[in-house]
């Protein structure tokens, strides 16, 4: 199974622009919850901290195509990598 995120970020500084990067999961579960938690703690560690950075989407991918649609967050939604 293969399970990869492509983000859609810029960083919160003036005059930044849009980037994507892809992000794969080592063992994906295949729980959507669970697999986007551990790209984002891996797109933290890579890039920084959600303070730092805005996320503007996300999309799933499996080896058969994106699955379902674009994650992106909300006011009333927060994305928030896991502590250690």
């Amino acid at each position: 199974m293969t399970r990869y995120y492509i983000f859609k970020w810029k960083e919160n500084k003036k005059n930044s622009v849009e980037r994507e990067n892809k992000i794969t999961i080592a063992k994906p579960t295949g729980e959507t919850s669970i697999d986007a938690k551990q790209a984002l703690n891996l797109f933290t560690k890579g890039f920084g901290n959600l303070k730092k950075n805005s996320i503007i989407s996300i999309k799933e991918f499996d080896e058969n195509g994106q699955i379902g649609e674009d994650i992106t967050p909300s006011a009333e939604t927060s994305i928030i990598p896991e502590r250690k």
